[in-house]
C-alpha cells in the first residue's frame, strides 16, 4: 500500500502510452534494469496522475492501477520482466545440455532443485533412475547454490581484501556466460573459453586474498589451473585441492584452445564446464560460510568430479 488519498484519475489510453514511455525513460537513466523497471515505472507512472494511498498488486488494486499496469507491460517482453535468480548454472544430463539457475530466496525455505532444471517431467524422472546421473546432479546443485550466493557473500566469514571480491565477481560473469552460452547459442563451441576463464578467475581470487598481487598472478600462475589449485590448497587447508587439481588436468590449455588444436566434443564440453563450477564453487566456500552440504548434516556424499 501507498500511504495518502487517492484521486480521481481517468486519462486516456494514449495518455498512459505517453506517462509509461516517459516514466521509462526516467529509469533508464537512472541505471534501472529492464524488470526494475517493469514495476518502478508503475510507481512513477501513478505519482504523475496523483494517485497514492492505493493497491499495487493483486485483484483489489483499483481499475487506474490495473490500467497503468498493462500500459507498461506492453512496453517489455515476458522474459524483460522476469525476476530470474542469483545466478545461471549448467548441468548436463546424458547429452542433453540444462539450465539450472540459483533462485533469490528469503528465509530458510526447502529448496526441490529438480523444479529448477528445464528438462521435461518425462525427462526428470529419467534422470533420478541414473543412480551416477542424479549424484552429479546434487553435487552440481549444491555447488551452484553455494557459489551463487557465495560470490555476493565473499568475506563475510574473514576478512578478505577488495581485489578478491572482484575477481570472484568476475568470475560469477564468466560462468555465467558459459551457461547461457551452452544451454541457448545455435554454437555451444564458445562455452569453454568462458568456462575456463571462469575457473582460472576463481582460482586466482582465493590467491588475491592472500595478497598475491596482479603482477605476480600474471607472471607465476598465467593461465596454468594446476599450478593455481596447488599454492592454494598450500594456503588453505580447507580447500579441496586435489579434487580441484584432478578436476583442472582434464581442461584443455587456454591459449592454445583459442588458436588450434581440436575442439573438446560436446560431452567433453559439458564436463569441462561442470568441474568449472565445483572449482569456483570451492574457491567461495573457503572463502565464506556458505556450505549447503554441510548445512544438510552431510546427507549428499559428494561423487563429482570423481
Amino acid at each position: 500500500m501507498l500511504r495518502g488519498s487517492p484521486s480521481v484519475a481517468r486519462p486516456s489510453a494514449d495518455e498512459l502510452e505517453l506517462l509509461a514511455i516517459a516514466a521509462d525513460d526516467e529509469g533508464l537513466r537512472l541505471g534501472e534494469e529492464p524488470k526494475q523497471r517493469a514495476f518502478t515505472n508503475v510507481l512513477r507512472i501513478l505519482k504523475r496522475l496523483g494517485v497514492d494511498g492505493v493497491t499495487l498488486v493483486g485483484r483489489s488494486a483499483p481499475p487506474i492501477v490495473k490500467r497503468v499496469h498493462a500500459a507498461n507491460d506492453r512496453l517489455f517482453r515476458t522474459r524483460d520482466k522476469q525476476e530470474g535468480g542469483i545466478h545461471l548454472g549448467f548441468f548436463m544430463f546424458r547429452d542433453l545440455f540444462c539450465q539450472l539457475y540459483v533462485p533469490l530466496i528469503f528465509g530458510q525455505p526447502e529448496v526441490d532443485f529438480v523444479t529448477l532444471l528445464d528438462l521435461s517431467d518425462d525427462q526428470k524422472k529419467w534422470l533420478h533412475s541414473d543412480s551416477e546421473a542424479w549424484s552429479r546432479f546434487e553435487d552440481q546443485a549444491l555447488d551452484l547454490f553455494d557459489f551463487g550466493y557465495g560470490f555476493m557473500e565473499f568475506g563475510h566469514s574473514r576478512p578478505v581484501n577488495e581485489r578478491g571480491k572482484e575477481l570472484i565477481y568476475r568470475s560469477h560473469i564468466h560462468l555465467e556466460a558459459a551457461a547461457a552460452t551452452a544451454t541457448s547459442a545455435y554454437d555451444y563451441r564458445g562455452t569453454v573459453q568462458s568456462a575456463l576463464l571462469g575457473a582460472e578467475l576463481a582460482l586466482k581470487a582465493g590467491l588475491a586474498c592472500h595478497n598475491i598481487d596482479d603482477a605476480d598472478l600474471r607472471k607465476t600462475y598465467g593461465h596454468n589451473l594446476g599450478k593455481s589449485a596447488s599454492a592454494l590448497g598450500d594456503l588453505e587447508p580447507a580447500f579441496d585441492a586435489a579434487r580441484a587439481l584432478r578436476a583442472v588436468s582434464s581442461f584443455p590449455n587456454f591459449a592454445q584452445s583459442r588458436y588450434g588444436g581440436p575442439q573438446p566434443t560436446r560431452l567433453e564440453t559439458g564436463h569441462i564446464l561442470m568441474k568449472s563450477q565445483f572449482v569456483a564453487s570451492e574457491v567461495t566456500r573457503t572463502f565464506t560460510d556458505r556450505n549447503l552440504r554441510n548445512d544438510e548434516n552431510s546427507v549428499f556424499v559428494r561423487s563429482y568430479p570423481n
